[in-house]
């Protein structure tokens, strides 16, 4: 890294939430040759994955601004939405999402009723709605924050916060720092929606200098995610930490399709992919999101030169055993 990462990154207001560097785990089995996985779910009790991370310097944020609340938004079994409620709490800062509607699932269950134990507001928000924060909806939410005396720190969508590169940068560092005695070229393998996870550690390996190339795998199934956004991420965030414009090259990024399932939905080829692992190494894995990340590296994996990698971006908390508070009843519907 350079000496402007060390000073921008002790610049940032940052809160204690992971435990890092989690573990690169081998398992074999699963392909044609050893793979590994970086076992970034393990980073925290609470709630573990890439959203964690990216809260450390978010919240810090909202802390450094004297906040009293948080306001975010993603779907109803939102990743992001669920870590948010439930280290602001630890925090004292009360959370309040706007949560758009998706196929229920169990892992929206799960993501809803750890939300809602929290203490967050929940509030459902009609497909085809806006949540950005200069549409009526968010400007509303907001409005009423203040109304009850809130002092409120807006979060973005799935908590892509342009901060966050920089946590997801850190984490690149940690993965170039573990993997350096491994066969080279690193070939990562994550779920991606927004990239922001991707480009991050995208950017942290190219300057850590470790030969990569870097594959998201696209859990949207969105067609305009594609084309030149991650690339160009990377690059921001590669400069934003004081590197060369051209430290990610074309080589070091991949955005593929997904030719299973929507977004949210599970696959049969990644629901089986997730037993391989599961059975493999004891690894859990979402079957909507990650495990399509590790179906498309365990499909790749051939004779090549390299390390093959699945990054762990969720977590895998349970919450069979949360205390439950009642949501409004147009999110009844997901909890089964």
């Amino acid at each position: 890294m350079t000496p402007r990462f060390d000073a921008r990154l002790g610049a940032l207001p940052r809160v204690p939430l992971i435990t890092a560097p989690t573990r690169l785990q081998p398992v074999d089995g699963v392909a044609p040759r050893r793979v590994f996985v970086k076992r970034d779910d393990e980073n925290s009790p609470v709630f573990g994955g890439c959203k964690t991370r990216a809260l450390e310097f978010v919240l810090g944020a909202a802390r450094a601004a004297g906040a009293t609340a948080v306001l975010t938004a993603g779907t109803a079994g939102s990743n992001h939405v669920a870590a948010t409620a439930l280290h602001a709490e630890r925090l004292g800062l009360r959370v309040t999402a706007l949560v758009l509607p998706q196929e229920p699932g169990a892992l929206v269950t799960r993501n809803l009723r750890l939300a809602a134990g929290a203490g967050a507001r929940l509030e459902p928000v009609p497909a085809g709605v806006s949540v950005h924060p200069d549409r009526e909806r968010h400007r509303a939410a907001v409005a009423e924050l203040l109304g009850r005396g809130e002092r409120p720190h807006v979060i973005p969508f799935g908590g892509a916060a342009p901060v966050a590169g920089v946590a997801h940068a850190l984490a690149g560092r940690e993965l170039a720092d573990q993997a350096r005695e491994l066969p080279a070229p690193l070939r990562v393998y994550l779920p991606a929606a927004s990239t922001l996870t991707a480009a991050g550690i995208a950017a942290g390996l190219a300057l850590s200098g470790l030969p990569f190339q870097l594959t998201a795998v696209d859990v949207v199934g969105n067609p305009s995610a594609f084309g030149p956004g991650l690339p160009a991420r990377a690059r921001d965030v590669a400069t934003l930490l004081g590197g060369p414009a051209d430290a990610v090259r074309p080589e070091h990024v991949r955005h593929v399709g997904y030719a299973g399932t929507p977004y949210g939905l599970v696959d049969p080829h990644a629901e089986r992919s997730a037993g391989l692992l599961r059975d493999a190494a004891g690894v859990e894995v979402d079957e909507c999101y990650g495990a399509k990340a590790f179906h498309r590296m365990v499909t790749d994996v051939d004779d090549a030169d390299g390390t093959y990698l699945f990054w762990h971006t969720g977590s895998t908390r349970k919450a069979e055993e949360e205390v439950f508070t009642p949501v409004h009843p147009d999110l009844a519907c997901y909890l089964g």
